[in-house]
């Protein structure tokens, strides 16, 4: 080929042609970025103040138009901070650009270091008071946001919450609810459990008055101390808990 004119000829235009093509591509999306900038971006989801702070500070520091403009790097910051579970960006022709985040939604305080939301998620987010407090190991997280939710609604009726839920190393769960009753659940059966001192605790009050707490590690009935004394009660057919 590089003893033939022709060949040569053919190759140089090819060449030329391509670059020149380049060029025009390079001149023309520069042109473009100018008839084209985003003009306006919107904003959705931001509810926390902190959130919707950092997201202008990130916007008014986005550079480039609407077909140069990193967008993926802009999805990244704004799902790295501390309120965003997930976020969306998109281009939307012309000119516009449409930010959706996704918040977490805090379900309790996370071991005074985190919060947990309600998929079962731990975030960067220091708790706050009146959120109920949950005490557990590492990597239960989805676990204990479940069993969280069944607890709540066993315990409904009864027009109480959960203030503290506590699994310990060795997987025995207890709850305190509003008004400081505290419920040893122990390791197995703990819907049942649960459910059968939402049953009982009202005729159990009636019979010896405010309990401020009650072991559920029975098979048949339960133990309860009395506030204001250290002797407890028991209601149960056998002695030895479960």
């Amino acid at each position: 080929m590089w003893d033939n004119p022709d060949s040569l000829n053919r190759l140089s235009r090819l060449i030329l042609v391509a670059t020149l093509l380049f060029a025009a591509w390079i001149i023309g999306r520069a042109a473009l970025e100018k008839v084209y900038p985003f003009r306006h971006i919107e904003l959705i989801g931001a509810e926390h103040g902190e959130t919707r702070a950092a997201a202008d500070k990130l916007i008014r520091s986005l550079k480039g138009g609407f077909f140069s403009m990193d967008l993926q790097q802009l999805h990244a910051d704004l799902e790295a901070l501390p309120w965003v579970r997930h976020a969306q960006v998109r281009r939307l022709w012309p000119g516009r650009m449409a930010i959706e985040l996704h918040e977490h939604r805090a379900a309790a305080a996370w071991n005074d270091r985190a919060t947990l939301n309600t998929h079962g998620e731990v975030f960067p987010v220091q708790p706050w008071t009146g959120l109920p407090r949950i005490y557990a190991p590492d990597g239960m997280e989805r676990e204990v946001a479940r069993r969280y939710g069944e607890f709540a609604e066993l315990v409904a009726p009864m027009d109480v919450r959960i203030e503290q839920l506590v699994v310990s190393a060795r997987l025995s769960w207890r709850i305190r609810l509003g008004g400081g009753i505290s419920i040893e659940l122990g390791r197995d059966k703990l819907d049942e459990r649960l459910a059968r001192f939402a049953r009982f605790y009202p005729q159990a009050v009636a019979a010896v008055g405010p309990i401020q707490r009650v072991d559920m590690r029975y098979p048949n009935g339960f133990a309860g101390e009395p506030q204001h004394t250290r002797q407890p009660r028991v209601e149960t057919r056998q002695a030895k808990p479960v």
